[in-house]
């Protein structure tokens, strides 16, 4: 249902991300060592769960669907070879 990319930047040499921002936002590419994605899978049929269920997506809990779909949200930070140690 949703797919969000982050990329992390380190800002202070440190070899550890600072920030984690959209791509757009990146202020230099060489800076970027890490890359955290974010998934957010539903089930492709309506009315399998008796209330609309909560979730939390992107940092933000408690979000309310207005349909009645199973959701998981799933996450990873992947670290970029060669950029940190």
């Amino acid at each position: 249902e949703r797919l969000k990319i982050l990329y992390g930047e380190d800002t202070n040499g440190d070899l550890s991300p600072d920030k984690y921002v959209t791509a757009d936002n990146v202020t230099n590419m060489n800076n970027v060592i890490a890359v955290k994605l974010m998934l957010l899978a539903r089930t492709s049929d309506d009315n399998l769960s008796a209330n609309g269920q909560n979730y939390t997506f992107n940092g933000v809990p408690g979000i309310v669907p207005t349909d009645k779909r199973i959701r998981r949200a799933f996450n990873v930070v992947i670290t970029i070879r060669n950029r940190a140690t």
